[in-house]
């Protein structure tokens, strides 16, 4: 650029600075129009995001969507992801293929008075005296200069479209400290003062929860459908910022390095994460310890022992080679095998029977002894023999143990009476069950 300029002020200052005023001027308007390039940018990458989702979704549940009568509506849900998807992309494309040809057009701008002051110089009335040749090496020139002006200009939208992909991943990349390994907490008391907890699109879930647990203890969280169990248990991971405070130790967890938070909450998530391994390196983690003492723990020794592999046996990516029941309890094996101070576990028996929920119950008694335990779930089999219980409820919460919420809860006692009745139509079947076939043999 810097030659191609000093050869234009070489034949013609005067008209040089005329026709280099343009160029810039596509510069400062590419500056300008780096919103409109942002805001559709970032639609698009929105749009293609949830577009991605709906097809996952699509795919992985196509069989509960079709055995329910849900088909026609999850398509029609789907086409109206893809219309937003392809309205976002047309409008992000157009926006990007129609600015570099407005940047080139800006920079050229200047033609228009070399071909007039040029001519003049050529007939010898302009600001300096030219033949064909030093007319036509000017106009070269300066196309040389302008060309590769408004392709400077399209980079500056290049960048603006990376700074919108840049703020979407910037939340997400952490500078670890130097020292990043897991530094496992002593047993300490949690004290958890006017909780709430509000997502970065301005979704309230729930407010002002506060209830304190000592070591040994463990808590029950309940509550309606999307009352907010989940949101309550995976806040003590501080993804997101929450309000009040999270005391554990006399340290509030927020502030708490991540090594440190990691030594502190052992976390187990509604849908189990497991790996394309064996069960044994599920559960272990690289540890050297007896998986057998977790199987048994959790109540799949037996099962594990029927197959071919034993503990050895690949179980697929995310477990697919498993049940429900059986994936959620070699995930619940491994966390009692990496044991913390305190335990999350959003509905650790949802895919249990009874008799087995309360046999792994008795076992994390026993193999959380000095660690504090909350248990998010809608079963409430177990939750008599808590030692406290939190009702979540349209954003509010009550705390209180089992009896003292059977009593001032109504909503509470209808849905423990509602499982009673259930388990209670359970044992009838299976006691009738039972009957027959005692009937049937002295038959």
């Amino acid at each position: 650029l810097a030659a191609y300029a000093g050869m234009l002020l070489v034949y013609d200052v005067r008209l040089a600075l005329i026709t280099m005023i343009f160029p810039p001027i596509s510069y400062i308007i590419a500056e300008k129009m780096k919103v409109i390039v942002q805001k559709t940018g970032s639609a698009y990458k929105k749009q293609s995001g949830i577009l991605s989702n709906a097809t996952l979704d699509r795919a992985t549940n196509a069989i509960t969507y079709r055995v329910y009568g849900r088909e026609v509506n999850r398509k029609n849900a789907y086409e109206d992801n893809l219309a937003e998807y392809e309205k976002s992309a047309i409008y992000a494309n157009i926006w990007n293929s129609s600015l570099t040809p407005l940047y080139r057009i800006i920079s050229m701008m200047g033609i228009l008075f070399i071909l007039y002051f040029g001519s003049r110089n050529v007939l010898g009335t302009g600001w300096r005296t030219w033949d064909i040749a030093a007319f036509t090496t000017f106009l070269a020139c300066f196309i040389k200069l302008s060309d590769k002006s408004s392709k400077a200009a399209k980079l500056f939208n290049a960048v603006h479209k990376a700074q919108v992909s840049w703020k979407r991943i910037k939340p997400l990349i952490v500078i670890q400290a130097k020292d990043t390994d897991c530094k496992n907490q002593t047993s300490g008391r949690l004290d958890v003062q006017n909780l709430s907890f509000t997502y970065p699109d301005g979704k309230n879930v729930y407010n002002g929860i506060s209830f304190t647990a000592e070591p040994g203890q463990i808590i029950g969280v309940t509550g309606p459908v999307a009352s907010g169990k989940s949101t309550f248990g995976r806040t003590f991971l501080c993804e997101y910022p929450y309000e009040g405070s999270i005391m554990y130790n006399g340290c509030e967890l927020k502030n708490a390095a991540d090594n440190e938070r990691t030594g502190i909450i052992s976390y187990l998530g509604h849908d189990p994460e497991l790996f394309n391994d064996s069960i044994k390196n599920n559960i272990l983690l690289g540890d050297n310890k007896d998986v057998n003492e977790y199987l048994k723990a959790v109540c799949i020794d037996k099962e594990v022992e029927a197959m071919e592999q034993g503990a050895d046996t690949i179980i697929g990516s995310g477990g697919v080679r498993l049940s429900g029941g059986q994936a959620q309890r070699i995930a619940l094996a491994r966390t009692l095998c990496h044991k913390k101070p305190v335990f999350i576990l959003d509905d650790p028996f949802s895919a249990l029977d009874k008799n087995t929920e309360e046999q792994i119950y008795n076992n994390l008694r026993k193999m959380t002894e000095g660690s504090i335990v909350i248990i998010l779930s809608h079963r409430l089999y177990m939750f008599p023999k808590l030692d406290k219980v939190i009702w979540l409820d349209e954003g509010s919460a009550r705390v209180g143990t089992h009896d003292e919420l059977m009593l001032e809860c109504m909503a509470y006692r209808q849905l423990n009476d509602a499982a009673n009745a259930m388990s209670e139509d359970t044992v009838s079947y299976e006691q009738r069950k039972n009957v027959k076939g005692v009937v049937d043999k002295h038959e």
